[in-house]
């Protein structure tokens, strides 16, 4: 099983190897530019300095041990061809200060050097005084040997670039327990800085945690996220508020369903409590079949709001209206009103969605029916203009509730009959089929809805 990377791990590692690297540069930095007298208390150049430690280095690998365990310096290969390059060259090795130079040391830099016996040191700089006055600068320091600490004299040296990694290597290496101190400081710091950087994150998780089905439209709220992970919650609640419009119509088509089925169910239990009338088989299958159609509607009216359904069906819209006109009609008579219906001689053809207009005049017509007094007539009239009207003449609609009227659920009183639904239907339908509806006042008093289809 692959192991899951840290990110906090990660970026405290990133920034504590990038603030060592940092450090290590900045010395590499600072002790060219000292080297050079550009900054610090230095007042000699490269080649008075750094030449130094390689030659410390080649004096030490040059001291050998006698038989009798004295010591003394044997120049090596590669201190030999450095006194050929730079004849002026002085070195010299001391046990202690207080003691005469090794066998081997130069007697200028071992002369120069005794009048340090007097004083215990740990190494120096210093300058050697020609006649005319002319300094040239030389160091001796203490320093672990393969034969032990011994103190090693160089000066005169000729500078080379390559003395420039040798005197930083030295550096590193005396360093060493202060750059494991920055390291382990860094790591604390870095542990510290990410804990807290990465806090929005941990409060954006305990967020997103406690969402379910009926909080998806909070999305996560996380007030102080930084601009880094800002996108990633944005992106996130965008999501969310997908998911949550998806469960909304899901919920909206189920409403809908049970909504839509609720008035030819009502009409078929009107047809079975008079099952003596004459055509009671043929209403009966014609009842069925329009159940059945109101399903297929619903799949219709579910596909167009997810822009699956076709609208380029050739419609005869006073056909359409007639037909659901006459399946209401055995309803209509049951609850002691009546309905008319007007339409042009020829034709009203569109290109449209049929199903999606049959659902979208039957909740008109349904609608009308709630609000027309008993005894009252509904009237739908279909105009040459591709307009369908459905007037009823109860109590209308109020002005400042002309908008609310198409909210889901939306009534204007508990009192009222229905689920708040059939309204809000007819306006999804017919702002997918790239039509309008309107409501206005009927003369006299009522609701006039005028639904119109685009050419």
């Amino acid at each position: 099983m692959t192991r899951t990377p840290s990110l906090t791990r990660r970026l405290i590692l990133d920034l504590s190897y990038t603030q060592l690297v940092a450090v290590v540069l900045a010395w590499f930095m600072t002790t060219i530019l000292g080297g050079f007298g550009i900054i610090g208390a230095y007042d000699y150049w490269l080649e008075d300095y750094y030449s130094y430690y390689r030659i410390r280095d080649l004096v030490s690998q040059s001291i050998a041990r006698a038989a009798d365990g004295s010591l003394r310096i044997e120049p090596n290969d590669e201190l030999r061809a450095e006194i050929l390059r730079t004849p002026m060259l002085s070195y010299a090795a001391f046990q202690s200060m207080r003691q005469p130079a090794l066998p081997g040391s130069s007697e200028d830099i071992s002369a120069a050097l005794l009048g340090v016996a007097s004083v215990e040191v740990r190494g120096m700089d210093f300058y050697f005084l020609s006649a005319w006055g002319q300094k040239t600068a030389g160091s001796v320091w203490r320093w672990k040997t393969p034969v032990g600490p011994l103190f090693i004299a160089a000066g005169k040296g000729k500078f080379q670039w390559l003395d420039i990694l040798h005197a930083f290597r030295n550096e590193l290496v005396s360093q060493s327990l202060y750059l494991v101190a920055v390291f382990s400081v860094s790591s604390v710091v870095a542990w510290l800085a990410v804990r807290r950087g990465l806090a929005p994150l941990r409060r954006a998780a305990e967020a997103a945690e406690r969402i379910d089905l009926d909080s998806l439209g909070q999305g996560i709220r996380v007030d102080d996220a930084p601009i880094e992970i800002r996108p990633l919650v944005d992106a996130v609640n965008r999501a969310l508020a997908r998911l949550d419009a998806g469960v909304a119509r899901m919920r909206r088509y189920t409403a809908n369903v049970a909504h839509e089925l609720r008035t030819p169910v009502a009409i078929l239990r009107a047809r079975l409590e008079n099952p003596e009338e004459r055509g009671f088989r043929v209403d009966l299958q014609r009842d069925t079949r329009r159940i059945q159609t109101i399903v297929e509607q619903m799949l219709i009216a579910a596909r167009l709001t997810e822009g699956q359904a076709p609208r380029d069906q050739d419609v005869d819209l006073s056909a359409t209206a007639r037909g659901i006109v006459a399946d209401y009609s055995p309803l209509i008579y049951k609850s002691r009103r009546r309905i008319a219906f007007e339409a042009p001689d020829a034709p009203v053809r569109l290109r449209s969605n049929r199903m999606a207009i049959e659902c979208i005049i039957a909740n008109l017509i349904d609608n009308a029916l709630r609000a027309e007094p008993e005894g009252g007539t509904v009237l739908v009239r279909i105009d040459a203009d591709r307009r369908v009207s459905v007037i009823d003449h109860g109590g209308g609609v109020a002005e400042r509730d002309r908008e609310l009227i198409f909210e889901p659920f939306w009534r204007r009183n508990e009192s009222e009959p229905g689920a708040g639904l059939g309204l809000a239907i007819v306006k999804e339908l017919i702002d997918k089929l790239g039509g309008r509806v309107l409501v206005e006042t009927t003369p006299g008093g009522g609701a006039t809805f005028s639904v119109s289809f685009p050419v």
